[in-house]
């Protein structure tokens, strides 16, 4: 995984770590937190952060789809806020310290509700695509 980490008043942006290689639907990650870029360096990252999940689709087939999904997280799990933006959905998931294991577990649970999301984009003749 590579990414570049940009600070901007305490909050961390657009870190890319993965996009979703069927075309569909990209998955960036990024990284909040309240802490300035002083108290990471000097003090440490065991702060709270907020892990940012956003899904963009490639067309509004992939759009209403992760509308969709959006909607359904947001209903079974509290512990998360789901937005939808123009393109997709953002979630957002607050940890209380940056532990590396959680972060590395949320990814891949990201990625894997990509996957799923992916099977389920309608293809324009009403059916939905299958993706290899």
């Amino acid at each position: 995984m590579t990414g570049k980490i940009r600070v901007k008043r305490g909050r961390f942006h657009d870190m890319p770590l993965e996009t979703d290689g069927h075309g569909l639907i990209a998955l960036t990650f990024g990284m909040e937190s309240s802490a300035s870029l002083w108290n990471i360096i000097f003090e440490g990252f065991d702060q709270e952060v907020v892990l940012v999940s956003r899904f963009s689709g490639s067309n509004g087939r992939a759009v209403s789809t992760l509308y969709e999904f959006g909607d359904i997280i947001g209903k079974n799990y509290k512990d998360c806020k789901v937005k939808t933006t123009r393109t997709g959905i953002e979630i957002k998931k607050p940890l209380p310290g940056n532990d590396v294991s959680l972060v590395n577990e949320w990814t891949c649970l990201m990625e894997s509700i990509r996957d799923e999301m992916t099977k389920c984009i309608p293809d324009s003749a009403g059916g939905v695509e299958t993706v290899k």
